[in-house]
C-alpha cells in the first residue's frame, strides 16, 4: 500500500511538472500595427469608382510560431451613417498577392511577421465618385476597417481583431494627390 501510495505521488508531481513546462512555453501572439500603417493612396480612379489601398505591418510578438489561416478586412460604413456609396475591400499578403479574396494560410516565427495589403473601392451609386465622396468628406465620416484574422498555435484556435479608422479627410487627401500627380 506504502509502495502504491510512492507511485502515485510520483506521477502525480510529474503531471505537475508537465504542466507547469507547458504552460510556460506561452503561445504565438499577432499583433496588427495599424498606428505604423502607411497612408492610403488611391490604386484607380475612375467616373464611377475610386479604389485605395494601405500597407498595414504586423508582428508574432509571442514567445511561440503560430499560423495565420484566415484573415479578412471587415469594413463598416453602415447606410445611416453614409448611403452615397457601395464599399468592398479585400486584404493580401505582401509577398503573396491574391485577386480572388482568398488568405493563405502562413506560418510566422516568434518575432517575425510581415506586410498586408489592405484595398478599398468605393462606387458611387448616383452620378461621380468624386462628388460622392465629396459629400462623405463634408458629412465627416470616417470608415472603420476591422482586420480580423484566426489564429492557430499552441492553444485552440481563435479569432481576434483590430481597428483601424479610414478618416474622410485621408480619402480627400489621397484624391488630391492623384490630381496633382496626372
Amino acid at each position: 500500500m506504502e509502495f502504491l501510495m510512492i507511485v502515485v505521488s510520483i506521477v502525480v508531481v510529474v503531471a505537475v511538472a508537465v504542466w507547469l513546462f507547458i504552460a510556460r512555453q506561452g503561445d504565438a501572439e499577432f499583433e496588427f500595427k495599424v498606428e505604423e500603417r502607411t497612408k492610403f493612396i488611391v490604386e484607380e480612379l475612375t467616373e464611377k469608382t475610386a479604389t485605395f489601398s494601405c500597407k498595414v505591418p504586423f508582428m508574432n510578438k509571442g514567445s511561440q510560431g503560430g499560423t495565420i489561416m484566415d484573415a479578412y478586412p471587415r469594413h463598416l460604413l453602415p447606410c445611416e451613417q453614409y448611403d452615397g456609396v457601395e464599399v468592398s475591400s479585400r486584404m493580401e499578403l505582401t509577398t503573396a498577392p491574391r485577386t480572388d479574396n482568398y488568405f493563405e494560410a502562413v506560418i510566422f516565427t516568434k518575432g517575425t511577421g510581415g506586410t498586408v495589403v489592405i484595398t478599398v473601392k468605393f462606387t458611387a451609386k448616383n452620378g461621380d465618385i468624386k462628388e460622392a465622396l465629396g459629400q462623405m468628406h463634408e458629412l465627416c465620416v470616417d470608415m472603420p476597417i476591422d482586420i480580423v484574422y484566426q489564429i492557430v498555435a499552441r492553444t485552440p484556435w481563435y479569432i481576434h481583431k483590430t481597428r483601424m479608422i479610414m478618416t474622410c479627410g485621408e480619402i480627400m487627401s489621397a484624391i488630391q494627390a492623384k490630381s496633382v500627380a496626372e
